[in-house]
């Protein structure tokens, strides 16, 4: 597998997975379960991210930067992303000191939204089907089908985890995959074969390749 591949779901998942939060939003016409509590915080910051791309202002290529900025400040404190780094690194997590918790965590953070802001861009006014939400203290679960401009019926589950007064994505299962299952079993191949630092050197090059292209 290439070093590229080794940080994405296949081709299909992987823009689902960067487009899923943004996909939170109820359309016209879409038949929806009622909306619980959790729905309803991530939807109303979905609608925040649609009238930013929507502003005049920051439109076109030379405004990139500013709008992902302004994207990554309403979109973002939705993802958990300590959350999600200390259950993708798994059983080695433990092992860590605290200076290396931080800096992962800031590493596995740059990578999704590194990932995800171009793909959130790239949004078409695909339909989203709301199933149910299920809430079990602190943690509530909210499925969904993504319907998309050909027709076809992605199921993908929101796994949130209440932190303060806001519910925090902490997961995303797309067709079945979780997106945190996906990256820790990819760790903790790396992991078995070289060291934590080399996971971190290798996470480093990734965002470079990231922030280049």
């Amino acid at each position: 597998m290439s070093g590229r591949a080794r940080w994405t779901f296949t081709l299909r998942q992987g823009i689902l997975a960067a487009g899923a939060l943004f996909l939170l939003v109820a359309l016209p016409g879409t038949k929806s379960a009622p909306a619980g509590d959790a729905t309803d915080q991530i939807r109303g910051a979905i609608d925040r991210g649609i009238a930013i791309l929507q502003r005049p202002d920051l439109k076109g290529k030379e405004k990139r930067e500013e709008r992902r900025e302004a994207l990554r400040r309403e979109l973002f404190p939705y993802f958990y992303f300590e959350e999600m780094a200390k259950r993708s690194l798994g059983v080695h997590w433990k092992e860590r000191t605290p200076q290396e918790r931080e800096e992962f965590t800031r590493l596995f953070r740059d990578l999704l939204e590194n990932a995800y802001a171009g793909k959130i861009e790239g949004y078409k006014g695909e339909k989203i089907l709301y199933r149910k939400e299920t809430v079990d203290p602190p943690y509530a679960e909210v499925d969904t089908v993504i319907v998309t401009l050909q027709g076809d019926e992605i199921p993908v589950n929101y796994r949130v985890l209440k932190d303060g007064a806001r519910w925090r994505i902490y997961d995303v299962v797309i067709e079945g995959v979780s997106l945190v299952n996906n990256y820790r079993s990819q760790f903790a191949g790396i992991l078995q074969k070289s060291s934590f630092s080399e996971l971190v050197r290798r996470l480093k090059s990734t965002i470079q390749q990231q922030e280049k292209g």
